[in-house]
């Protein structure tokens, strides 16, 4: 390349294969950014007084977006440093807000409060001056963030501010309020609700309160997206009955049902199959969703490349569970009634406590464990594993995160690509100690590899599914192509180097690949390292 650009410069990127995000197939074109925005060239077309990169034998395609992020916390926080590894993934916009949780549209001055901030500021710092999402907007504004940010509402956040983390049902008032509340922020610029229906509170709402707020979403033309309420075809949050139907695919029914009887646009949060005997149900589960987009729903399902994920401890208790804690973890009955009934499950699908790897604690007593498996725990403590389980839940306030495996089988993450409603995600965010999660590092460059090796999808159509699919999905105006006006997010990336080089090992090992990155035509990775710290991205209101 030349000169390092001034920001203020004119940027060629000159000799490249563009791959423009529309899935048309690539051509040879020079691409100019001028002033944060774009303009297609011809190969001769010359340009005075602009920094010239020499792309030659590279692919110049729109920035990816993150369909599903929670990197709200740390944009809150102004934790710029964070971004950086998903950055270097290529990643210019991430939306935020999933599974119910988001840092704004909760009451103002609730009794509440206190459980707003804790899974607000996970390490303890920052405060909470706003409520609404012009305010968080405001504060993002205030510090600049990496990448561009676009952000859901949480049910399960709003819910909070007005019942806790009660598993009572909502009063008529209460309801009222949410609605008007979930209202304002779909008014001001959230792009959508979402649903954390495997948590607290979410996991009690009723199929009423569901309702009343998937045709609030459907007003505004926005997006629901969900955490459903299993993914696994054994689980707690649905009474025990190892022969009935799997309760991942009833979680799926329930959902498309939802969809069906709103119109609504129904986004379902990271489709993944926990445990062995889940991966059977793949088939079912695909066939479900393609029945759907059949009959007119408007649905489509995201995913990561890994077969594990992070989560909450607490996604593994069942609904009686959480509806009793904290006391109830300290309960010899109820504990016994646990521990058998997590037996049954892991039994039933394959699973084990060798399967749970504490990414974070969140209590000082087990915090040196960080990056261990429970077994690996209960070995060290002189503890059952089921009893480690419960007294870091119990230690933790129910806060504790886990990389969860299993999560996919062999060559299902490959298959789930090729499925044209499929979109992509990292679903990850980077842990102040223990283990990280490798979707933080590498998860576009894998599903670029995965492509690149398998032929599954063509170079084309995962562009398009990482860019112009994504930006029309969740209402991102002028982004995700490269055409003329457009909004400068660009990557540059190496199509025969591309690779995701984490491992188990190394987890947090930087991709190989991705040449160049640009945020609202403003370089932030030039020749595969950090170029500036300026934060150039922006929090997004998007309007219906």
């Amino acid at each position: 390349m030349g000169t390092a650009p001034d920001n203020n410069n004119k940027i060629l990127l000159q000799n490249g294969l563009l791959i423009d995000g529309t899935g048309t197939p690539g051509r040879k074109a020079n691409v100019l950014m001028e002033q944060g925005r774009l303009r297609v060239m011809k190969p001769t077309e010359k340009v005075a007084d602009a920094t010239t990169i020499d792309c030659t034998g590279k692919v110049v395609a729109p920035g990816f977006i993150d369909v599903h992020s929670h990197m709200d916390y740390f944009a809150i926080e102004h934790a710029p440093e964070h971004f950086d590894p998903f950055i270097a993934q290529g990643i210019t916009t991430m939306v935020v807000g999933n599974c119910g949780f988001s840092p704004f549209g909760f009451k103002c001055n609730t009794p509440h409060q206190h459980l707003i901030e804790n899974s607000l500021f996970k390490e303890g710092h920052g405060e909470i001056t706003w409520h609404s999402f012009q305010g968080y907007q405001q504060r993002i504004q205030g510090h600049g963030c990496g990448p561009n940010l676009v952000s859901l509402v949480g049910h399960g956040v709003c819910r909070t501010s007005l019942n806790g983390f009660s598993a009572e049902p909502l009063s008529s008032g209460q309801s009222y309020e949410m609605l008007v509340m979930l209202d304002e922020a779909l008014s001001q610029g959230a792009a959508g609700i979402s649903l954390g229906l495997q948590y607290k509170p979410g996991v009690f709402a009723s199929k009423e309160e569901l309702r009343a707020v998937a045709q609030l979403v459907k007003k505004h033309d926005k997006v629901l997206t969900v955490h459903a309420k299993a993914y696994s075809s054994l689980s707690g949050t649905y009474p025990m009955n190892p022969f009935g139907k799997a309760h991942n695919l009833r979680a799926i029914d329930e959902m498309l049902d939802l969809a069906r009887e709103t119109g609504v646009r129904l986004q379902f949060s990271h489709l993944i199959f926990v445990g062995e005997a889940t991966w059977n149900t793949l088939n079912e589960a695909i066939a479900k969703f393609d029945k759907a987009i059949a009959d007119g729903v408007d649905v489509k399902f995201d995913m990561f490349p890994y077969p594990f994920g992070a989560t909450l401890l607490n996604t593994l208790l069942p609904e009686w569970v959480m509806a009793g804690m904290p006391g109830i973890l300290k309960k010899p009955l109820p504990m016994l009634r646990l521990r058998l009934e997590a037996w049954l499950a892991f039994r039933s699908l394959g699973l084990g406590y060798d399967c749970i790897q504490i990414s974070d604690a969140s209590c000082p007593a087990y915090e040196k464990y960080n990056g261990l498996f429970i077994t690996e725990i209960a070995s060290r403590v002189g503890k059952s594993p089921f009893e480690v389980m419960v007294d870091i839940l119990d230690q933790s306030n129910a806060e504790a995160r886990m990389i969860m495996h299993k999560y996919y089988g062999p060559q299902i993450v490959e298959k789930l690509m090729t499925h044209p409603a499929a979109m992509f995600m990292t679903d990850s965010w980077p842990e102040p100690s223990g283990v990280e999660n490798a979707a933080t590092f590498g998860a576009f460059p894998r599903f670029l590899q995965i492509a690149r090796e398998t032929g599954n999808v063509s170079l084309e159509t995962l562009i398009h599914r990482m860019t112009a699919q994504a930006a029309e999905r969740f209402g991102i105006a002028e982004r995700g192509c490269i055409r003329d006006g457009f909004v400068a997010d660009v990557v540059v990336l190496d199509w025969q180097q591309v690779r995701d080089n984490t491992t188990h090992d190394l987890c947090n090992a930087p991709p190989s690949g991705i040449e160049h990155v640009f945020i609202n035509g403003v370089p932030a990775r030039l020749d595969g390292k950090k170029y500036t710290s300026v934060s150039t991205g922006e929090c997004l209101a998007m309007t219906a």
